[in-house]
Formats: structure tokens, C-alpha cells, sequence
């Protein structure tokens, strides 16, 4: 079983975009667990009162999704695996404040795991629109090849038909500590996303990531130390140091559309590109990343803030 995880932050109609979208997978039916990240202005209440209207999916071949509203407490997010055993699940939660997307994402996956038929968490944007195929094409990567840890999906700006690619996967510059999204602001084709490989990345781009639960059980969770950007970079580091027989993998057709930034104010596709606390987080986090991993250089990457400060913009 897939276990789909999104972390909705006073954005629903998103959310609910983004779910709607879901119902229409092909493939196995999904558990579907919705983190409402301790939003304001009735965010979470609009969610529980819209999420039992879609408990019924269009296909045929799915059945109804039981209906789990969680309340915030710790306790009352835990569940027995023979009650989630009962048969797909859509499960809302809220955390008692605003934990971070990596934060949301763990607790999403702390209830995902209690149920050992969870074989892969999907982890998405709720700020995505996915293709009808973009789960079938992610399992066959990751069945075809199983020392592949993490895969991920072509992202594309906006919404079908596809016009420009968002990331096919990232790169990350060590010395100036910065990252960098492969095929970025390219037209789409299938045979230029083809023409790219997991070999080539350093991380997969955060909007669509297909965790292997087994790797995920050695390696842990998203590490919370970042609020926002780099969390995928940091477990993809800690996954090639405890693990160093997995790899990345990739799946070309896999496409999500992606409204880059609609979730924090920032919109690459418009040319928006700068809001404080967005630009603020991306800064620390890779900060944090330096000091981590590379503390040898760590001072120089302090040094190109001044850069950030002359001409500020979110990578």
C-alpha cells in the first residue's frame, strides 16, 4: 500500500485541488493523510468539513475511504494497525503550532508506519496537480529496481497541459552551498526529461517524493532541524552514509504540475520570486546544511549572504 502524505498551511482550496486529483490515480488505491500544519483563518475547519465529500472515489474498482479525523494531541494521533488494516483510510490531523513542512510531513509518516501494509509514502506539495499515471510510473521505478531508496517525479510549472519543467531533480554546489534544479524553466518533452538521469542528482526535488518504507525505517525521518528547504537534501545525505548501496531514482513520465510557491507567497512561473520569510528560511536552512556536512567551507558560504543581502531573491 501507498500511503499519500500533504501538509496543507492556510491554503485548502489547494489542498483540495490537489486531492481531487488523487482520486483520479490509476493504480492501487492509496491511504490519503492530510497534515493540517496549524493554519489560521478556519483553514483546518473548511478541510474537515470538505474531506467527507470526497471519501468516495470516482473509480469503480476503489472503495470508500474511511473517514479519520484526529485531533491534535500526540495521543489521539496514534492508531492500532489492525484498525488502519480495515481498508484505505483518509486521515486529517493538526499540529498544535507550526511545525515546518518537514515537521508535518514526520507526523504524517509516524501514523503511516503503525500500518505494516504501508510499503511506500508519497509525499507531495499540497500546491501539485498530478497526472492520472504519475503513481503507477513512480512503483514501476522503484519495483524494476529495488536499491533505489527515493524517486522522483518529472515537476512541471502550473497546470496541464505541460508548457515549462519546474525540476527534474537537483544538483548542489558545496562551495557556494547552494542548489540548483536540473532542466529548470526548459519547455517540456518527454525526450529531453528522458535524456537526464538519477545519477546526475544530488537530491530529488521536494514537490514529489516516493520513499521505499524499508529505507525509510533505517534512515528516519525528515530531520526537523530545517523549517523549510534542504530537508530533502539532508536525508538524501544521511541515506548515502548509512546506506550507501541505495540510490536515487527517477521517473521521467511521472509528471506533477506543480504551483511553485503558491504555498508560501513566492511564484517562480510569474517571476515573484522574493518574499521575506520564504528567502529567510531557504538562507538559514542552508546555512544549517553547510555547518552539517561541509563546516570546512561553511564560512564562505556566510560570506555569499552578502550577495543575498545586495540582491535578495529565493533559489
Amino acid at each position: 500500500m501507498v500511503s499519500i502524505i500533504l501538509v496543507n498551511w492556510n491554503t485548502p482550496e489547494l489542498t483540495l485541488s490537489c486531492l481531487r486529483s488523487l482520486l483520479r490515480l490509476a493504480g492501487p488505491q492509496p491511504q490519503i493523510i492530510i497534515c493540517d500544519n496549524h493554519s489560521e483563518e478556519g483553514s483546518y475547519d473548511l478541510l474537515r468539513r470538505a474531506l467527507p465529500g470526497l471519501l468516495t472515489p470516482p473509480r469503480d474498482d476503489w472503495q470508500t475511504f474511511r473517514w479519520r479525523d484526529l485531533s491534535a494531541t500526540p495521543s489521539a494521533s496514534a492508531g492500532t494497525s489492525e484498525q488502519q488494516a480495515q481498508g484505505p483510510e483518509m486521515v486529517l490531523m493538526r499540529t498544535p503550532n507550526n511545525l515546518g513542512f518537514a515537521g508535518g510531513v514526520n507526523r504524517c509518516l509516524r501514523w503511516a508506519l503503525q500500518n505494516p501494509a504501508m510499503a511506500y509514502a508519497w509525499i507531495l506539495n499540497n500546491d501539485t496537480v498530478v497526472d492520472e499515471q504519475a503513481l503507477v510510473t513512480l512503483l514501476d521505478a522503484m519495483q524494476q529496481e529495488p536499491d533505489v531508496a527515493l524517486c522522483g517525479s518529472t515537476l512541471l510549472y502550473g497546470e496541464p497541459p505541460p508548457a515549462r519543467i519546474q525540476a527534474a531533480g537537483g544538483t548542489y554546489n558545496a562551495w557556494l552551498g547552494i542548489t540548483r534544479h536540473l532542466l529548470a524553466h526548459r519547455e517540456y518533452s518527454p525526450e529531453l526529461c528522458r535524456s537526464v538521469g538519477a545519477d546526475q542528482f544530488d537530491y530529488i526535488v521536494g514537490g514529489s517524493l516516493l520513499f521505499r518504507r524499508a529505507v525509510l525505517e533505517q534512515v528516519g525521518l525528515l530531520s526537523e532541524d530545517y523549517f523549510l528547504y534542504f530537508e530533502e537534501l539532508d536525508w538524501v545525505r544521511r541515506m548515502r552514509r548509512r546506506l550507501p548501496g541505495q540510490r536515487l531514482g527517477y521517473a521521467p513520465d511521472s509528471l506533477v504540475y506543480h504551483r511553485a510557491g503558491a504555498s508560501t507567497g513566492v511564484n517562480e512561473q510569474a517571476g515573484k520570486t522574493y518574499r521575506y520569510a520564504s528567502d529567510y528560511f531557504y538562507q538559514t536552512s542552508r546555512l544549517r546544511f553547510a555547518r552539517r556536512y561541509y563546516p570546512w567551507r561553511y564560512w564562505l558560504v556566510r560570506v555569499t549572504l552578502l550577495g543575498v543581502a545586495v540582491n535578495p531573491r529565493t533559489t
